[in-house]
C-alpha cells in the first residue's frame, strides 16, 4: 500500500512541476508552489527530493534513461547503415508523447537548456557506439573538422525533434519518423532543387 501511496504522490509532484514549469519556469518555482498545486505537505516532497533541482535532476534522468533503453533496444540491427533504426525513432517519439507536456517545458523557456544538450549526447553515445560495433562504418570527415562533422550529424536529428515538440506535435511520430530516416541521405543542397 506504501508504495502504491508513494507512486501516487510522485504523480502529483510530477504534474505540479509540469504545470509550474510552463508557467514560471525552472527559476520562478518554489517548492512552496509545487506541494500547494500538488495538495501534498512539504514534508511529503522532501520524503522525496531534496529541493526543486533535485526532482529536476531525477524527472530528466529518468526520461533520458528511458529513451536510451529504447535506443539500445535496437542497436543491433543487421544493416551497417543504420545509426539509429527507424524503429527506435518511432519508439522514442511514441515515448516523447507520453512525456509531451513535461518534455515540451523541460525544453522551452523556462526549463533546463542542458536537458537539451544531455539528450544530443545520448543520441552522439548511440551513433559512437553504433559507429565502434561497426567494421562497415567509420567517421569520414570529407574534408571537415570532426567536431562540425558530429555537430551536422546530430543537428540533423535533434533539430527535427525539438522543431516537431516546439510545434506541438502536428505530425505523427510515424510521419517524423519518416523525415528524420530520409534526412539520413540528404544533403542540404538537394533540398533546395
Amino acid at each position: 500500500m506504501s508504495s502504491v501511496r508513494n507512486t501516487e504522490t510522485k504523480v502529483r509532484i510530477k504534474k505540479a512541476f509540469t504545470l509550474l514549469l510552463v508557467e514560471k519556469g525552472i527559476e520562478g518555482l518554489t517548492v512552496s508552489d509545487i506541494t500547494r498545486t500538488a495538495n501534498i505537505n512539504r514534508g511529503t516532497f522532501y520524503l522525496h527530493y531534496l529541493d526543486k533541482y533535485d526532482l529536476l535532476s531525477k524527472i530528466e534522468a529518468d526520461i533520458l534513461s528511458r529513451l536510451q533503453k529504447i535506443f539500445n533496444t535496437y542497436g543491433n540491427t543487421d544493416d551497417p547503415m543504420e545509426l539509429i533504426p527507424y524503429e527506435a525513432i518511432l519508439e522514442a517519439l511514441h515515448y516523447v508523447l507520453t512525456e509531451f507536456e513535461l518534455i515540451k517545458a523541460l525544453i522551452g523557456e523556462g526549463g533546463d537548456k542542458r536537458f537539451i544538450d544531455t539528450f544530443k549526447e545520448l543520441i552522439e553515445e548511440t551513433i559512437q557506439h553504433k559507429i565502434e560495433k561497426s567494421d562497415f562504418l567509420t567517421c569520414n570527415h570529407e574534408g571537415l573538422p570532426k567536431v562540425y562533422a558530429h555537430e551536422i550529424l546530430l543537428s540533423s536529428i535533434v533539430s527535427v525533434i525539438l522543431l516537431w515538440i516546439n510545434r506541438d506535435a502536428e505530425e505523427s511520430p510515424e510521419e517524423i519518423a519518416a523525415i528524420i530516416n530520409q534526412t539520413k541521405q540528404l544533403s542540404p543542397i538537394t533540398l533546395l532543387r
